[in-house]
C-alpha cells in the first residue's frame, strides 16, 4: 500500500469522514500536482502570504482562514464543489489535513525511482531477435484465441441474460430499507433485507417484545440490497418503539426519527437511547434539551432568549477532530433556523471549548476548528457570515473538573454570546 493510500484510510478512519476521505484528499493532490512546480509553487504561495510552509521544521496548524488566504475564496469554493463539500467544511478539514498530506507528497517524491529497464537492456545477436519475433506472433494468435473466446462468451451471456432474469453485479446493490412505526401500540413494520436471517432476527425480536398481534406489515427479501450494519444494534433496541407515535425509517446507512407527538419528556429521552445507539450513522430528527428550548422559542427571539436556548443543545465532534458527528448536524440546521428568525443586526459568537486533555496548544487550534466548522455549517444552512464570529478558547474556561469524563464531556461544548 503507498503512502498516499494509507493517509487515505486513516484520514477516513480518524476523521470520520468514511469514503468521503477519498474524494477530499484527491481533490487536494489534484489542485497541488496543478500548481507549477506543485509542493514548490504551494511552498510560493505560503510565502507570498507570509505564512510558513507545512514541512519547515516542525509543521504549522493551518486554520482555515489561512488557507482561504493561500488558496483565495473563489479558488476554495471551486475544490469544495469537487469534493462534494460545502466551502467552510472543506475549508476546516482541508486545512487540518493538508500539513501531513504535504508530508506524505514529499516522501514520495524522494523515494528513489528505478531508471527506465530500457536503458538497461544489453544489445544481442539475430538468434534472440528471432526468439522474440517468434514468441511476439505467439502472443498475437493467444490475444486473437482469447478475443474469439470472450466473443463466444458473451454472445452466450446474453442469451441466457435475454431468456431469464438479468445478472446482478455487485456494483448494483440497493441499500437496505426499514420503517417501523407505533400505530396506537401495534408495530407496523415494512421493508427490503437481503436474507430470510435478517429478516426472521426483525420479526421475531418484534413479536417477542409486542406479541404476535401487536406486530404487522411485511418485510420483503432483497438479495439486491446491501447487509444493514444496523441491523444487531435494532434488534437491541426494539423495546424503544413502545412510544405510541414513534416511528424510525432506515435508508441505507442514514436513520430518520419522527416523534412530533411524543411528549417532550419522552422525545429527549428516546433520542438519548437512539443517539448512543445509532450515533455513528447520519441521524436525523432527535431531540434533546437543546431542541426543546428553540422550538419553544417566539417567533421573533430576543437575543438573550436566543443565546440561551441555543446553549443548551450540544454539538458532538468526532474525538480530537473538527468533524461534525453524525447528529451534529440536525442540531446546527434547528440553531440555523433560529437563529434566522432572529433581528439581523444580531451579531453573535461562536466559542469552542475543549478539556484539558492533550498540550494546550493543540486544544487551542482544535478549538479554533471547531468554532470555523459551526460556523461553516450554520452558513450552509443559510445564516449570514456578518452574524457569526468563531473564537477558540481552548481549555482555558472549563465549567467542571477535568478529572472526570462527566466533567471532560461538559467542557468539551460549543457556547454562543452576545457581540451586539
Amino acid at each position: 500500500m503507498s503512502l498516499l493510500e494509507r493517509f487515505i484510510e486513516d484520514t477516513a478512519l480518524h476523521m470520520g469522514l468514511g469514503h468521503r476521505a477519498r474524494s477530499l484528499v484527491d481533490v487536494l493532490v489534484d489542485y497541488i500536482r496543478s500548481l507549477p512546480d506543485g509542493v514548490h509553487g504551494l511552498r510560493r504561495r505560503f510565502d507570498a502570504v507570509g505564512l510558513g510552509f507545512p514541512g519547515d521544521g516542525r509543521p504549522p496548524r493551518l486554520l482555515a482562514s489561512q488557507l482561504e488566504a493561500v488558496v483565495g475564496r473563489e479558488e476554495l469554493a471551486v475544490l469544495a464543489r469537487r469534493a462534494a463539500f460545502p466551502t467552510g467544511m472543506f475549508a476546516v478539514v482541508a486545512s487540518d489535513l493538508l500539513p501531513g498530506l504535504l508530508d506524505v507528497l514529499e516522501q514520495e517524491a524522494r523515494s528513489p525511482q528505478a531508471p527506465p529497464s530500457a536503458a538497461r537492456q544489453p544489445r544481442h545477436g539475430p538468434t534472440l531477435r528471432l526468439v522474440r519475433g517468434t514468441a511476439l506472433r505467439g502472443v498475437l494468435w493467444v490475444m486473437v484465441a482469447g478475443a474469439l473466446l470472450c466473443l463466444t462468451g458473451w454472445i452466450h451471456q446474453k442469451t441466457r441474460v435475454s431468456a431469464g432474469a438479468p445478472v446482478a453485479h455487485a456494483e448494483q446493490k440497493t441499500p437496505p430499507r426499514l420503517s417501523l412505526a407505533n400505530n396506537d401500540g401495534v408495530i407496523d413494520v415494512r421493508g427490503r433485507l437481503p436474507g430470510e436471517a435478517d429478516r426472521r432476527k426483525v420479526w421475531s425480536a418484534l413479536v417477542a417484545q409486542y406479541g404476535q398481534r401487536g406486530v404487522s406489515g411485511d418485510i420483503l427479501r432483497d438479495p439486491l440490497a446491501a447487509e444493514p450494519r444496523w441491523l444487531d444494534r435494532l434488534v437491541s433496541l426494539a423495546p424503544v418503539l413502545r412510544h405510541p407515535g414513534l416511528s424510525l425509517s432506515f435508508n441505507g446507512d442514514t436513520l430518520h426519527v419522527e416523534m412530533a407527538r411524543l411528549p417532550e419528556q419522552d422525545r429527549i429521552a428516546v433520542s438519548t437511547t437512539l443517539r448512543r445507539g445509532f450515533g455513528h450513522m447520519q441521524v436525523t430528527g432527535l431531540w434533546d434539551a437543546g431542541r426543546v428550548a428553540l422550538s419553544q422559542l417566539p417567533a421573533r427571539p430576543e437575543p438573550a432568549e436566543l443565546v440561551a436556548a441555543l446553549n443548551q443543545g450540544k454539538v458532538k465532534f468526532e474525538h480530537k477532530s473538527p468533524t461534525l458527528r453524525a447528529d451534529g448536524h440536525d442540531m446546527l440546521r434547528a440553531s440555523a433556523q433560529a437563529i434566522l428568525a432572529a433581528d439581523p443586526g444580531v451579531k453573535l459568537e461562536v466559542g469552542s471549548h475543549t478539556d484539558s486533555l492533550g498540550s494546550a496548544e493543540t486544544n487551542q487550534h482544535l478549538s479554533q476548528q471547531r468554532a470555523e466548522m459551526v460556523v461553516a455549517e450554520l452558513q450552509a444552512q443559510g445564516v449570514p457570515l456578518g452574524m457569526l464570529v468563531p473564537r477558540g478558547y481552548g481549555e482555558e474556561q472549563p465549567v467542571a473538573d477535568n478529572r472526570w469524563e462527566s466533567g471532560r464531556d461538559r467542557n468539551r461544548r460549543i457556547e454562543y454570546s452576545i457581540l451586539r
